[in-house]
């Protein structure tokens, strides 16, 4: 549990009880453990906008802990601020249980990337990627619920992936207007393999760079 839940630690909370295919995970961190069943983590901000957590609302919370990624259920009990951070308290009120699907590794990223709606194509630049879906900012504006192809690419070559805009907001960037959360669909496993792989690759390289190797 101390090598799981310590601070510092990335976080993503789901409301419980959504449809994973429409869902949108907010990106937190653990900021303290109080016990081992209570945990302080900072208040979600999407596109510089906080959004608090509904206290006593079931959320599932995944932790990518650097022994893997494991969820649990917990519960916000109050908000607070400490200093200029804005916090929330929540109660873990299930097991740990640890998710196998390796898809769920996120990686962060600066990526410039085409996308395609009907025949046109726009720009955009990839800034998570994970083997079930990608987050980007663009000036082009779409809607949820519309579906795009993405052209991505990976080392020297780029595979095409059909995607569902789940979620969209002003990007709190200056140079670009949206961002976007896209979950792929209709996925050849072959291509989510590849990503699964680069990501991989991609988090060693920077583990030796940690390193100074």
């Amino acid at each position: 549990m101390k090598n799981i839940f310590s601070p510092g630690v990335k976080v993503e909370i789901k409301e419980y009880g959504t449809d994973d295919n429409d869902s949108y995970c907010y990106t937190s961190q653990i900021e303290e453990v109080l016990k081992k069943d209570v945990l302080v983590l900072g208040t979600p901000i999407v596109g510089g906008q906080i959004v608090p957590l509904r206290i006593n609302r079931i959320y599932i919370l995944y932790i990518y802990s650097s022994n893997g990624i494991y969820s649990c259920k917990v519960r916000p009990v109050r908000h607070y601020k400490k200093g200029l951070i804005e916090l929330v308290q929540v109660e873990i009120i299930s097991d740990l249980a640890k998710i196998q699907r390796r898809e769920f590794f996120r990686h962060e990223c600066v990526q410039p990337f085409k996308f395609r709606i009907n025949e046109n194509w726009f720009d955009g630049v990839i800034k998570d990627i994970s083997g079930s879906g990608i987050r980007f900012i663009s000036n082009d504006e779409l809607e949820v619920k519309d579906h795009i192809y993405c052209r991505i690419p990976i080392e020297n070559d780029s595979i095409e992936i059909e995607g569902i805009i789940l979620f969209k907001e002003k990007a709190n960037v200056e140079l670009y207007k949206y961002q976007y959360r896209v979950k792929f669909i209709n996925v050849v496993k072959t291509d989510q393999d590849k990503i699964v792989q680069y990501i991989f690759e991609q988090q060693r390289k920077r583990v030796r760079q940690e390193k100074g190797l």
